[in-house]
């Protein structure tokens, strides 16, 4: 009796262990995948900013553009980030421009690095969102590489009513 109760305590213990081991890995595995994709969507805003300098500064955190990525709540893997960039004089009527700048530079970045989005799922880097606050541009990136990213778009579309 004893020796069962032993050996189902210990089989237990091994499986919460194995849990534990299993999620800490998936999770260092996502937060590399992660970090690739923020690393990517830096490079290609590096490019639309150089090509885009006479219009806007942007933030530097030690020397590097900075971003954050904006879709926690939406769950693991979704590829979209934020920058924060200076803009004196910007108005809220720029933003379509803006948006539209944005796109078609990314587009040429994407061509350049023969980058391709999620299941040809269309550009492979999207502004999802563009605004203003306190003279600073908030321009939100999408890098359509995963599943995660398409169906993060979709809930975007689906929530500004563009069906």
């Amino acid at each position: 009796m004893r020796t069962g109760i032993t050996i189902l305590i210990g089989l237990i213990l091994a499986i919460i262990i194995y849990e534990i081991l299993r999620r800490q890995v998936l999770k260092r595995t996502a937060l590399k995948i992660r970090r690739a994709g923020q690393r990517t969507v830096d490079e290609a805003m590096m490019a639309a900013l150089k090509t885009l300098a006479s219009a806007v500064s942007f933030q530097e955190v030690r020397g590097s553009l900075h971003s954050v990525p904006v879709a926690n709540v939406w769950g693991r893997g979704v590829m979209a980030f934020e920058y924060v960039l200076e803009t004196p004089g910007m108005t809220a009527d720029d933003l379509p421009e803006v948006r539209r700048l944005f796109n078609n530079q990314f587009q040429s970045y994407a061509a350049k690095h023969q980058l391709t989005a999620f299941q040809d799922a269309g550009p492979v880097f999207r502004v999802t969102d563009a605004w203003l606050r306190t003279g600073q541009l908030h321009v939100d990136v999408a890098y359509l590489m995963n599943e995660a990213t398409l169906e993060y778009l979709e809930d975007l579309r689906r929530l500004n009513g563009n069906n």
